[in-house]
């Protein structure tokens, strides 16, 4: 009876030695329903695995923004690009006015030749998101004309002219959803004629992304004005502008007749204040000439942007039509875009002229 209460002894603790293997082992070889469905768990590793590669090749495209440029579109952004400078638009074509048909003609040329809008003060702020292989270009409209943007009943509704400026840039905006059809209006003290209709008028461009910059109150040459008077043909305009659009910040200012104040006044042009209200200009344009330079080149200079007329005549070679044939025959280098607008990408052969103060943080790509 003691050699079997022995023997028992003997066998209930082989057996609890045996269990408390068996414990020891599982954690290690994994639970029992993954033993039970290995091929599940193979799957779900498979996913995880995927999802991790994934995951890596997110990480990786958004750490190297660069391995999606397409350089076989032969990017280049510190070619130069168009400011046009337009000012009427009416029934006859003239040094200073297109007609409605030929302004129409503009606009499909720009579109046809992989040109693409942008605005004055995206630019200025070095903020270009032009699609990849496109050139930007920016128009501008001095003088604030009723020809510009005009109101018309019809049917007993006021509808915009269809061949006012407005009208026109609005028909190409429907028509053509990838123009980011835009422009930049520069405007004096009696913005677009219609006096009744200016609050409408100042209010439906910057509702629909177009830009409104100073032209001064009476158009006076600034090298001829002081420092009180430069701030008063300045500032004068911008609040005028401010009773309408309150919250709306005029940054660009064109030069009448293309006139620089004194270089000791020259500040003045780029700040100042008058009734107690202060401006600043980060973009001061100059008459029609020819292209600008790339807002990430050292040649270029903020307070005195070259623009290009917008006409056909008389404009001693130096019209649209003139430079668009010379990026065409590659005689003038285009600025042509990456398509990223937090990339700079430039050829070797630039590098020297890259401004990296105006690059800031965005990625430098040199190819």
């Amino acid at each position: 009876m003691k050699k079997a209460y022995l023997l028992l002894t003997v066998l209930s603790a082989a057996l609890l030695i045996s269990c408390s293997n068996i414990q020891v082992e599982i954690p290690s070889s994994g639970s029992v329903q993954e033993q039970e469905a290995p091929k599940d768990n193979s799957e779900t590793d498979n996913e995880n695995s995927e999802n991790d590669e994934n995951d890596n090749i997110q990480e990786g495209k958004s750490e190297d923004p660069t391995s999606l440029i397409d350089l076989s579109l032969n990017p280049n952004e510190l070619g130069e690009m168009m400011i046009l400078m337009y000012h009427g638009i009416g029934d006859t074509e003239s040094d200073w006015q297109r007609t409605p048909e030929n302004f129409r003609k503009d606009l499909e040329y720009m579109y046809e030749n992989k040109y693409q809008m942008i605005s004055l003060n995206d630019y200025a702020k070095g903020e270009i998101k032009t699609k990849a292989g496109y050139t930007p270009i920016i128009l501008t409209f001095d003088d604030g004309r009723q020809n510009n943007f005009n109101y018309i009943e019809e049917n007993g509704q006021l509808v915009i002219d269809p061949d006012c400026a407005v009208g026109i840039l609005e028909e190409f905006k429907n028509k053509y959803s990838d123009f980011d059809v835009t422009a930049s209006f520069f405007l004096g003290t009696n913005p677009f004629g219609q006096k009744e209709y200016v609050n409408e008028k100042i209010n439906f461009l910057v509702d629909n992304g177009y830009d409104i910059g100073n032209h001064t109150y009476s158009h006076e040459k600034l090298e001829m004005l002081g420092s009180d008077d430069i701030q008063a043909e300045i500032g004068s305009v911008n609040n005028i502008i401010n009773t309408y659009v309150p919250d709306y910040k005029i940054e660009t200012l064109a030069l009448p007749h293309g006139s620089n104040p004194k270089d000791e006044y020259l500040d003045y042009m780029l700040e100042g204040s008058y009734e107690g209200k202060e401006y600043k200009n980060i973009a001061v344009l100059d008459v029609g000439w020819r292209p600008a330079y790339s807002p990430f080149d050292t040649m270029n200079d903020f307070k005195s942007l070259y623009r290009v007329t917008a006409s056909e005549i008389k404009v001693d070679n130096c019209g649209m039509y003139d430079y668009f044939k010379q990026f065409e025959a590659g005689s003038r280098e285009r600025f042509i875009s990456d398509g990223n607008s937090n990339v700079v990408t430039i050829p070797k052969r630039h590098e020297e002229y890259l401004n990296k103060e105006m690059t800031g943080e965005k990625i430098i790509n040199i190819y």
